[in-house]
Formats: structure tokens, C-alpha cells, sequence
């Protein structure tokens, strides 16, 4: 008999303090140890890397997930520079049109004989 596989244990990191220089001094993430120019930078490593979190981002455009907020942003940025303006534009004048149909259905309607 085997004996069943057991799961690792889930690491609870936690966002570290800016380092006593302030957040605009190069700051040292404590747990893979790479350097940032600032705290900023530091916090948006630790979201992406080491912040553990259910929560899944979706791209509008394409369904892709993302496990941040940030790499959704950065996706978008690069694989959907524009789209959005774009979309919104096409859904608003889509909008406009359907209500002039629709108006313009009515209108048909009241100027038949009944």
C-alpha cells in the first residue's frame, strides 16, 4: 500500500516594509532577494510573484486569465493597445443604432392603418 501524496504547505509571505532609506530608495525583496529602484516596484514583484490569492483576472477582449490585476493591466497594454476605445465606440454606436431601429419600428407601426 501507498501512502498518500501529501500537498506542500502553502507559504503565507506578507508585503514587507519599505527599507529605512524611504520608498523612493532601491528596495530588496526578502524572499528571492532581487532589487528594485523603489518601494513601488518592490510591491508590484511581490503582487505578481509571491502574493498567493484566488482570485482570477479576465481579459475582455481575448478570456485570457491573469492571477494579478497587474499582469492583466500589462497584458492589455501590449496585446490590446487601443482595443478598448475602440470596442467602446463600436458597442456605443451599436447602442445608438438598435435604439433608432427600434425607434424607428415604432414609428412604422403607429402610422399603419388599424
Amino acid at each position: 500500500m501507498h501512502p498518500a501524496p501529501t500537498t506542500p504547505p502553502t507559504v503565507m509571505y506578507r508585503m514587507p516594509p519599505p527599507t529605512p532609506g524611504g520608498i523612493n530608495e532601491p528596495q530588496e525583496c526578502p524572499y528571492c532577494r532581487r532589487t528594485f529602484s523603489c518601494y513601488y516596484s518592490l510591491k508590484r514583484h511581490f503582487q505578481d510573484k509571491h502574493e498567493q490569492s484566488d482570485t482570477l483576472y479576465v481579459c475582455e477582449f481575448c478570456n485570457r486569465t491573469y492571477r494579478t490585476k497587474n499582469s492583466l493591466t500589462t497584458h492589455k497594454s501590449l496585446q490590446h493597445r487601443g482595443t478598448s476605445g475602440v470596442l467602446k465606440r463600436l458597442l456605443k454606436a451599436s447602442a445608438i443604432k438598435n435604439v433608432l431601429g427600434s425607434m424607428h419600428h415604432q414609428m412604422q407601426m403607429q402610422q399603419q392603418p388599424q
